[in-house]
């Protein structure tokens, strides 16, 4: 155990190994073909703090170009609207003045397009990938190639939001990078960001290869997410979408288990339930233990948002 934790600096405990080999095949059982060599740096450790809870890899090695020109040759990599997108529109909404935004991954702009009608929010985006940046220009939207540096240059304590929309799970220094951002934060303004709630609901049967190293570097939960809060000196709020009943999880992640993630749907689960009765039990006794927040069943993605106060 080498690296401490990446948000706090506290010090961390194995919670497994992950081989090389073990998360390539994962990915292949994902998509269908096999990842590029390179595409997987090495093995890993998943690691906890024991200060702040923080789940994290060692080391801290995040997927190069190798994987993501791999796993973005693939329609369904690419999300096509997230829950988040609504409320954060009606945070915008409720502000009731004038809101200068910047999205940092901005991609093609598919959330800053959501925003085109409403005329009180001057959204702009930034994003390093040059197809993306052209392919967001050609829509009409304010998108342009720049490094959160060069913005902060230019740009430092001028920002009302900053949005990041599961982008600090795949970065190798988020503690350093919500530093960086806190900068662009006018006063009072906030920093807008989504990740996933880990464990995730179908984590209970087996790991989900795409919230592994080195595609998610870092596994958050609310305890984390405080720590990351105090961290930065930000007020800390949270949203989630309502999670699906316990039972309704469990026919699924049951189904998926025996027969395969997706292949058994509506009806045709029940037969899989009733011939796999144990396995059920334990899968729903496992989602109605599940962490709570803000008293109801943790869902699998947050909302977060950290307020300069």
């Amino acid at each position: 155990m080498t690296a401490k934790c990446p948000v706090c600096s506290g010090p961390g405990r194995i919670l497994r190994r992950l081989p090389a080999s073990e998360l390539a095949g994962g990915l292949e059982a994902v998509f269908g073909a096999p990842p590029p060599s390179d595409a997987v740096p090495g093995d890993y450790d998943l690691a906890e703090c024991t200060a702040c809870g923080l789940v994290y890899a060692d080391p801290m090695l995040a997927g190069g170009g190798a994987l993501y020109d791999w796993l973005t040759s693939f329609p369904k990599y690419h999300a096509q609207g997230r829950w988040e997108w609504a409320k954060l529109k009606e945070l915008l909404i409720a502000e009731g003045r004038p809101v200068r935004l910047l999205e940092l991954g901005a991609g093609q702009g598919d959330f800053l397009a959501t925003l085109q009608d409403l005329p009180q929010v001057t959204a702009q985006g930034i994003d390093l990938a040059e197809r993306s940046v052209a392919k967001a220009q050609a829509r009409g939207l304010d998108v342009r190639k720049a490094a959160l540096e060069q913005v902060i240059e230019e740009a430092a304590g001028t920002y009302d939001a900053v949005v990041l929309s599961h982008v600090l799970e795949h970065v190798a220094t988020p503690g350093a990078l919500m530093g960086a951002v806190k900068n662009l934060l006018a006063p009072g303004g906030r920093i807008l960001f989504s990740v996933p709630y880990s464990p995730m609901s179908r984590e209970y049967l087996h790991d989900d290869v795409m919230n592994l190293p080195p595609h998610h570097m870092t596994r958050w939960n609310i305890r984390a997410l405080e720590g990351l809060s105090r961290v930065t000196g930000l007020a800390l709020e949270t949203w989630m979408p309502k999670a699906k009943a316990p039972w309704k999880r469990a026919l699924k992640h049951t189904c998926d288990k025996v027969w395969g993630e997706g292949r058994v749907r509506g009806l045709a689960r029940m037969p899989v339930v009733l011939a796999n009765w144990s396995t059920f039990r334990q899968v729903l006794s496992d989602h109605r233990n599940r962490e709570r927040v803000g008293g109801q069943p943790a869902a699998d993605t947050v909302l977060v948002s950290l307020q300069k106060v």
